[in-house]
């Protein structure tokens, strides 16, 4: 939705977690015109009792031309959606 937003404000309580975007809150926007997140999975880093600066809005998103991103591990659409079909919740991500 065009109000969501995910907080990458180290100061603020809600640090690293989905927000209602407010005017004074520093967040990436989560509704693109991209699409680059219409779908995505959350990477489990730094979620509970997140620590100011070590690293906030880390996710698997979509992709159209596999150019870096931010800290983010991005696929195209097919991939995701295969991806999608083989976690669990109890799958691991392993960066080497």
């Amino acid at each position: 939705k065009k109000n969501m937003g995910w907080c990458n404000d180290p100061n603020h309580k809600k640090y690293n977690s989905l927000i209602q975007i407010k005017n004074n809150l520093k967040h990436e926007k989560m509704y693109r015109k991209d699409s680059k997140y219409d779908l995505l999975i959350v990477i489990d880093y730094n979620l509970k009792k997140p620590i100011p600066y070590k690293g906030s809005a880390i996710f698997i998103h979509l992709t159209n031309n596999y150019n870096p991103t931010a800290g983010c591990i991005a696929l195209n659409k097919n991939d995701m959606l295969i991806l999608l079909k083989l976690i669990t919740k109890k799958s691991k991500i392993k960066l080497n």
